[in-house]
C-alpha cells in the first residue's frame, strides 16, 4: 500500500513516526508524503493541551474526508490522543479504521495489513482499538525512516518521565521514566552518523534523568561524552532539561566539549514559588537565576532557552508582574509561552478556575512582546562577530542562503539568512559575520566554509 503519515506535536513523537515508517517500509509498503495519493494515511497525534487536540482532530478530518472521497482506504489514529481518550475516539471518529496507542509503534505494519485485508478474513468492519499499557521503548535496530533532512536528526534517550507535574498528563500516557541503554544510544548515533547526520538533537520528557531508572544516578555525562566520539557527528544538541537537575559535570561538558552545542533547554514554566509549588515543580526565580549566572559564567556565549506558563489557577496580578520582572532579569535568549490549558484528570484541574481566558491572553502578550525586546537586543550583540551556521536550504533575496547557528534548535528557534557562499550547499558547515539582527532572526555574509571559533 501506499502509505502518508501527518506526525503531529513535538520532536519526541516524531521519533515515533519515523519509526513506524521504518516498519512500513520494512514491511513492503511505500512512503508517500502526497496524503491525496495515499491508500491509508496514519495521524500520529498530540493531546498535552486543548490547541494540540484541535490541531489533531482538524488532522483526522482532513484525512476521513479523503477517505470519503474515494481517495484512500483506511485512516488509523495513533499517538498520545489515543491513549488518552480510547474508546472515545471511536465515538468522535467512526470511520476511523483503527485507534492505536504509543505502545503499538512496533506493530503498525500488522495492524495495517489487518485492516487492509478483505471483509470475511482477518478484519472486522468495525474500527479497532489496540490500547496497552506504556512500555515500548524504541533500541537502535527499530527501523527508522527520517523525516528530517538528512543532515540532522533526533535521538530519543528516553521514554516516560517520573516528575508529577501538576499540569502535565505526560506520565499517564508515556508511563514512568524508562531510559534506553547507553550501548544502544551511541549504536544508533554512530548508524546516523554513517547515514549522513552531523546534528543530533537528544531529546526526552527529562534528558538530565537519563540513567536514572537503569544505573541508579543520572548518567547523562557519560552518555554525552560517548557519544562526542562518534566520528563524523558535528553538534549536539540538548533539549528538555529539568532546571533543577543540571549539576557541574553537565556545566563542564558544555563549556568544553566542542561538538556540545552551547545551548540548555530549561522549561522554568513559572519564577514564583507559590505557582511552581503548585504545579508540583521545585525551585523558585532565585535558584533558576542562580543557575543562570553560573552556566553564563562559566560557558561564555550559551545559549538559553525556556517555556513559561501564564494563566495558572491562582496566578494572581502581583505574580505575573513578578514572572515579568524575573524574564527581564533573566534575560533568555530564547523563550515560548503558553496560556494554561485546564486538563482532565490532572491534579491542576481540581485547583479552580483558571485565570478568564481575555486576561489570560492579555498576559500571554505581555510576555511576548517582553521576550521579543529582549531577543533584538541580545542579536544585536552577536553584530561584527562570527558564528559556525548550519546551511539548510536557499533564501529568498537578497540573501542567498539561510540555515542555522548552533544557538538555534530546528523548528523552534530562529534562522540565519546568508549572503554570498560560491560553492555552497545545504548541510554545509560556514562561517558567517554577523551584518544585522532582527527579534529572532539573524543575517550574515559567509566569510568561509569552516566553523567560526567559539566565543
Amino acid at each position: 500500500m501506499k502509505v502518508g503519515l501527518i506526525s503531529l506535536g513535538c520532536p519526541k513523537n516524531l521519533v515515533d513516526s519515523e519509526v513506524m515508517l521504518g516498519h512500513l517500509l520494512a514491511a513492503g509498503h511505500e512512503i508517500t508524503p502526497d496524503e491525496r495519493a495515499a491508500d491509508a494515511i496514519i495521524v500520529n497525534t498530540c493531546c498535552f493541551i486543548e490547541p494540540a487536540r484541535a490541531e489533531a482532530a482538524r488532522a483526522v478530518e482532513g484525512a476521513l474526508a479523503l477517505k470519503r472521497a474515494g481517495s484512500c482506504r483506511l485512516v488509523i489514529i495513533a499517538g498520545c490522543w489515543p491513549q488518552r481518550e480510547g474508546a472515545r475516539l471511536l465515538e468522535q471518529f467512526p470511520d476511523a479504521d483503527a485507534v492505536i496507542g504509543v505502545n503499538d509503534v512496533p506493530r503498525i505494519a500488522v495492524i495495517l495489513e489487518q485492516r487492509s485485508a478483505p471483509a470475511g478474513e482477518a478484519r472486522s468492519r468495525r474500527p479497532a482499538l489496540h490500547l496497552a499499557p506504556p512500555d515500548y521503548l524504541y533500541t537502535h535496530d527499530a527501523p527508522r525512516l527520517l523525516a528530517t533532512p538528512p543532515w540532522t536528526a533526533y535521538a530519543k534517550i528516553a521514554e516516560g518521565c517520573d516528575h508529577r507535574c501538576s499540569f502535565c498528563v505526560i506520565p499517564r500516557l508515556r508511563g514512568p521514566l524508562r531510559s534506553r541503554a547507553l550501548a544502544s544510544v551511541v549504536a544508533e548515533v554512530e548508524g546516523l552518523a554513517r547515514r549522513g547526520v552531523k546534528e543530533i538533537n537528544l531529546v526526552a520528557q527529562d534528558t538530565t534523568a537519563y540513567g536514572r531508572d537503569l544505573y541508579g544516578r543520572p548518567r547523562l555525562g557519560e552518555l554525552l561524552r560517548r557519544l562526542a566520539a562518534v566520528e563524523g557527528v558535528r553538534w549536539l544538541r540538548l533539549m528538555y532539561c529539568f532546571p533543577t537537575e543540571i549539576d557541574e559535570d553537565l556545566i563542564g561538558l558544555l563549556r568544553d566539549e566542542p561538538k556540545l552545542c552551547k545551548y540548555v533547554d530549561l522549561p522554568v514554566q513559572h519564577s514564583e514559588r507559590e505557582l511552581l509549588r503548585a504545579m508540583r515543580r521545585p525551585g523558585s526565580g532565585a535558584r533558576y537565576l542562580e543557575l543562570m549566572g553560573r552556566l553564563r559564567a562559566q560557558v561564555p556565549g550559551i545559549a538559553l532557552r525556556t517555556s513559561i506558563v501564564v494563566g495558572f489557577p491562582g496566578e494572581t496580578p502581583r505574580q505575573f508582574e513578578a514572572l515579568l520582572a524575573f524574564m527581564a532579569a533573566a534575560r533568555f535568549d530564547r523563550a515560548g509561552a503558553f496560556v494554561y490549558s485546564r486538563e482532565e484528570g490532572t491534579p491542576a484541574a481540581r485547583l479552580g478556575q483558571p485565570t478568564p481566558p481575555d486576561e489570560a491572553q492579555r498576559r500571554y502578550r505581555r510576555v511576548m512582546e517582553l521576550q521579543q525586546g529582549i531577543s533584538l537586543e541580545l542579536n544585536r550583540g552577536w553584530i561584527g562577530k562570527d558564528l559556525e551556521v548550519l546551511v539548510e536550504a536557499r533564501a529568498p533575496r537578497p540573501f542567498a542562503w539561510v540555515g542555522r547557528s548552533p544557538r538555534d534548535a530546528p523548528e523552534i528557534d530562529g534562522l540565519v539568512y546568508l549572503r554570498g557562499g560560491k560553492g555552497v550547499g545545504p548541510g554545509d558547515f560556514v562561517r558567517a559575520r554577523i551584518t544585522a539582527a532582527r527579534e529572532y532572526d539573524l543575517e550574515g555574509e559567509i566569510i568561509a566554509d569552516q566553523p567560526a571559533p567559539q566565543p
